[in-house]
C-alpha cells in the first residue's frame, strides 16, 4: 500500500511541477497552434512519419519501442507503431487527456510520465537560486534506461527540452542568455548522451528563420547546444511552423528540421 501512494505521491508531484513550470500550458499551445497552422503543418508531419515508418522496416528486433516526447501524437505514425512492436512506451512529462482516453484502444501501448531532462526542470522549480541549481544539474539522472529497447524515438522533443526550462529559469532569476547557453548544452547533451547507439531514430528542428515583409528574411536563430551524432540516413526538410505571426508578431517562422539514425 506504502508503495502505491509513493508512486500516485511521485506522478502527482511530477504533474505540478510540469504545471508550474509551463509544461501543461506549452502543451496545449502547441494543439492550438496545430488547430490554426493545420495545412502548413502537414509536409512536416508526413515526413517526420514517413522517417520513422523507414527506420522500423530496418529493424531485425521489433519486441519494444519507447517513443520520448510523445506530447499529442501529432508527428508519432502510433497506429503503425502498436501493430509492428509488442508494446510501445510513450515517455512524457504529462499526458493530454484526450490522448491517455485515445491510447485505450491499444493493450500494448503503454503512458509513462517522465520528466526527460532527468529531473533538472524539478531543480529548477525547487532552487532558490540560479547558483543552487547549476550545482544541482549534475546530478540529472533519466529514470528509464533507454538501452532497454529495441527502437528509442526522439520526436522534436531535443530542441522543447531546454526552450521552456530557460524560459522559466529566465523569468524565476532574471539570467541572461550567456548564462543560459551552458544550461542549453548541458540539457540537450544529456539528451543526446541516453540515447542507445544503433537503436536511435531522432526527429529534431535545429534552426529557426523569421520572415519578414516581401518573405525575406530577417532573422536566422541557433536552435542546437549539443553535437549530434554522425548518420549515414540523414534527412533535411523546412517545417512551416508559423504562418499566423503569432509566435513572431509580424514575421512568419518556418523550422530547419534533421532527422537521424544512430
Amino acid at each position: 500500500m506504502g508503495f502505491i501512494q509513493n508512486i500516485f505521491a511521485r506522478k502527482k508531484s511530477l504533474s505540478a511541477i510540469a504545471r508550474k513550470t509551463g509544461y501543461v500550458r506549452d502543451q496545449m499551445g502547441i494543439q492550438n497552434r496545430f488547430l490554426r497552422e493545420n495545412q502548413q503543418w502537414q509536409s512536416h508531419l508526413q515526413n517526420t512519419k514517413q522517417y520513422i515508418l523507414d527506420y522500423i522496416q530496418q529493424l531485425s528486433s521489433k519486441t519494444s519501442a519507447a517513443v520520448l516526447g510523445s506530447g499529442w501524437l501529432l508527428d508519432v505514425p502510433i497506429d503503425d507503431l502498436a501493430q509492428t512492436f509488442q508494446h510501445v512506451y510513450l515517455f512524457d512529462i504529462v499526458h493530454p487527456e484526450q490522448i491517455t482516453v485515445r491510447m485505450r484502444k491499444y493493450p500494448n501501448v503503454h503512458l509513462v510520465e517522465c520528466d526527460l531532462t532527468g529531473g533538472i526542470v524539478g531543480f529548477a522549480e525547487e532552487s532558490k537560486t540560479f547558483v543552487e541549481f547549476l550545482e544541482k544539474i549534475p546530478s540529472a539522472k533519466l529514470s528509464i534506461d533507454c538501452q532497454n529497447y529495441d527502437a528509442v524515438f526522439s520526436v522534436n522533443i531535443l530542441n522543447q527540452l531546454d526552450i521552456l526550462l530557460c524560459d522559466y529559469l529566465k523569468n524565476k532569476f532574471s539570467v541572461g542568455e550567456t548564462e543560459l547557453s551552458q544550461v542549453r548544452n548541458f540539457v540537450q547533451q544529456f539528451h543526446i548522451d541516453n540515447l542507445p547507439i544503433g537503436k536511435t531514430c531522432l526527429i529534431t528542428d535545429y534552426a529557426e528563420e523569421n520572415i519578414g515583409v516581401d518573405d525575406a528574411l530577417v532573422e536566422t536563430k541557433r536552435l542546437l547546444y549539443c553535437t549530434l551524432p554522425p548518420s549515414k540516413q540523414k534527412k533535411e526538410w523546412l517545417w512551416n511552423f508559423d504562418s499566423n505571426q503569432k509566435y513572431h508578431s509580424g514575421k512568419n517562422t518556418k523550422l530547419k528540421v534533421q532527422a537521424i539514425q544512430f
